[in-house]
C-alpha cells in the first residue's frame, strides 16, 4: 500500500518523533511505499490567506507551494497522522494542513446533490498520538481530536476505508516500560496492513 505519513511536531527528540521511525521502519518492513511530510521541519505556513480563502472554491487556484502536498495525498492510498494531542485536538500547523491542503477540487467536490469524495483511493486512515489525558478523561471529553480526523475526513476517502487511533494516554507520567509497549503497538499495527 502507498502509505503518506504526515507528522507534526516541533522536537527532533520527541517520543513521537520516535513513534514515526517506528511506523516508518515496521511500514517499509511490511513492503508498504511510503512517504513522510514533516510539517515543522519544512516550516509549513498553515494560515489560510484572505486571498487563498477567496479562490477556494476553485480548484484550479490552488497555492503552487500546495501542489507537492496535494500530489503526495493524490498517490497515497492510506494516511497516517503522527503528532501530540495538544488541547483535545492536533498542533495548529496539521490543522492548517488540513484546511489548506483538503480543499475543494482535492478531498471534495461540491456538486447540486451535495458533496462527493475526492480522494477514494485512500483506504485507510490512522492516527499515532500522544496525549496527557487519561483514557476516561478524552471519552468524558468526547475525543474531539479523534473525531475530527477520523469522523471529519471520513467523507473525503474511500466509503470502506478502515481507520486507526493509537494513543500512549497519560503520557507526562509514561513509563520506559508503557513508552516501549506502545512502539510494540505501532510496529504491530503497521504490520498487520494489507499491501
Amino acid at each position: 500500500m502507498r502509505l503518506l505519513f504526515v507528522y507534526a511536531h516541533p522536537s527532533a527528540d520527541s517520543f513521537t518523533a520516535a513513534a514515526r521511525d517506528t511506523a516508518l521502519k515496521a511500514a517499509a518492513s511490511a513492503g508498504h511505499d511510503t512517504r513522510l511530510i514533516d510539517l515543522y521541519a519544512e516550516a509549513f505556513a498553515p494560515v489560510l490567506s484572505a486571498e487563498e480563502l477567496q479562490s477556494y472554491p476553485d480548484p484550479e487556484a490552488m497555492v503552487p507551494a500546495l501542489d507537492a502536498h496535494v500530489e503526495a495525498l493524490l498517490w497515497a492510498e492510506g494516511v497516517i497522522f503522527l503528532f501530540p494531542t495538544w488541547w483535545s485536538g492536533q498542533p495548529a500547523i496539521l490543522s492548517g494542513w488540513l484546511q489548506r491542503v483538503w480543499r475543494p477540487g482535492v478531498a471534495f467536490h461540491v456538486s447540486e446533490t451535495g458533496l462527493r469524495p475526492g480522494l477514494p483511493q485512500i483506504r485507510l486512515l490512522g492516527v499515532i498520538t500522544t496525549l496527557g489525558a487519561k483514557r476516561w478523561q478524552w471519552w468524558l471529553l468526547g475525543q474531539p481530536g479523534r473525531r475530527q480526523i477520523l469522523r471529519g475526513l471520513r467523507a473525503c476517502i474511500s466509503l470502506r476505508a478502515r481507520s486507526f487511533w493509537l494513543a500512549h494516554y497519560a503520557i507526562d507520567a509514561s513509563t520506559p516500560a508503557s513508552r516501549a509497549a506502545h512502539m510494540a503497538k505501532i510496529a504491530r499495527r503497521i504490520a498487520q496492513i494489507a499491501v
